[in-house]
């Protein structure tokens, strides 16, 4: 089992060493996502360990505005949508 702070320090460089023995001899596989949720598998081909990356959203960039009157998001359950308020008389 791989301890709290190991865990703790290998998030902090980024990914960029195996999580069991170390060694920088890794490789990542291609970025999946289902709904909010992001991993990457990863594997060491020192040691022969593999795991997932768990990925978070951090923030947002590069937002460009629409020109005309924006949507307003309806909120259902969990979802959003950017449907438009239907009118009212």
């Amino acid at each position: 089992m791989i301890s709290r702070a190991k865990k703790k320090e290998y998030i902090k460089a980024g990914g960029s060493f195996c999580i069991n023995c170390g060694s920088g001899n890794i490789s990542a596989g291609k970025i999946e996502a289902e709904g909010r949720e992001a991993w990457q598998e990863v594997q060491c081909y020192d040691c022969g360990s593999e795991w997932n990356d768990i990925f978070r959203l951090i923030g947002v960039d590069d937002i460009i505005l629409p020109e005309n009157e924006p949507k307003i998001p309806q909120v259902r359950g969990d979802k959003e949508s950017a449907d438009e308020h239907p009118e009212t008389a």
